[in-house]
């Protein structure tokens, strides 16, 4: 049996890698020789091209038609990142399902780094590696330090639930029943559906960790590309606010008073956050995060935030 002109044993279609891109013609060319360079090479690649505005689909035809691996298609309309991930992965034949982004370049070890740890626990829900990260001044490596083995729900606990960042840079290694069963990436939040979907597959199943650095993560994104994914805003807060409280509630109960007591400590580290960047808006003499600071307002943050919010209005602009 052949596939993509390579000869498959066993392991045929056992992985999936689905690369989701957007007006990145600029750079997908060397983003896909990258993945196409694994030392594990049986693989499809479902490019999945989210109507890019740009040369993003005629450079990714140019690289099919030279190697039958990779699967170009594209979304019906704009579908956004978490929708463009459902598509992807919707066509995925694989056992497991390997997300990777067009910003990104892969070592070419990640394949078989990710498919030698989910050889090893079948059972894990995910796998995520370590990462080079390029900063506007220096690069830097990112090692957690992580066991190669987790339980999910510690995982999800400890680490996830444990702070405002995420440890998994949007890339990872999925078993593709687990992504059924959890019905992909939930829409409703956007570019954050990623951070969202760590955390379900967490709670349900272990999770798997390379200590290596296997991804150079990249942010070269074009000068117009949408601002929702190139700059901090309320809304991408609220959104990250709204994901933490939807998987907190799956794993306390609020009925109890050690649950009760996680949910009011939770509540503080809201109020906490968002008054750091009224804080922030304030010392900088920022109007315009002031002035859309309501837009960063949930339900289960403490009044004392809304109060800020007010006041600070008023200081920055006492005419209005």
């Amino acid at each position: 049996m052949h596939f993509g002109g390579y000869p498959l044993g066993r392991d045929a279609m056992e992985i999936s890698l689905c690369l989701l891109t957007y007006n990145h013609g600029h750079v997908i060319g060397e983003v896909l020789e990258a993945i196409l360079a694994q030392t594990y090479r049986d693989f499809e690649l479902i490019v999945s091209d989210d109507c890019s505005t740009d040369n993003t689909w005629e450079v990714v035809q140019m690289l099919a038609s030279r190697d039958s691996r990779v699967r170009p298609v594209q979304t019906p309309t704009n579908l956004g990142m978490a929708g463009n991930a459902n598509f992807a992965a919707s066509l995925a034949k694989g056992r497991y399902i390997g997300l990777l982004h067009h910003d990104d370049i892969v070592e070419p070890t990640l394949v078989a780094n990710w498919l030698d740890c989910a050889r090893a626990h079948e059972e894990v829900g995910f796998i995520f590696n370590d990462y080079y990260v390029r900063g506007a001044v220096a690069h830097r490596t990112e090692r957690r330090g992580f066991q190669r083995y987790m339980l999910g729900v510690t995982f999800l606990t400890e680490h996830l639930l444990g702070g405002w960042g995420c440890p998994v840079r949007g890339t990872g290694l999925i078993r593709a029943d687990c992504w059924r069963a959890l019905g992909g990436m939930q829409t409703k939040f956007g570019l954050l559906a990623d951070v969202d979907l760590w955390m379900r597959l967490a709670r349900r199943w272990p999770v798997g960790y390379v200590d290596v650095p296997l991804i150079r993560v990249r942010h070269v994104r074009p000068a117009d590309y949408p601002k929702s994914y190139t700059a901090w805003s309320w809304d991408r807060l609220r959104t990250l606010y709204e994901i933490h409280a939807e998987n907190l509630a799956r794993v306390i109960d609020r009925t109890s008073v050690r649950g009760r007591l996680r949910w009011f400590y939770f509540r503080v580290r809201v109020t906490a956050e968002s008054c750091k960047w009224l804080l922030y808006g304030l010392y900088r003499r920022r109007a315009d995060i002031l002035d859309t600071s309501h837009a960063g307002a949930v339900p289960f943050e403490l009044m004392f935030a809304g109060w800020l919010r007010a006041l600070f209005r008023t200081i920055i602009r006492p005419n209005t």
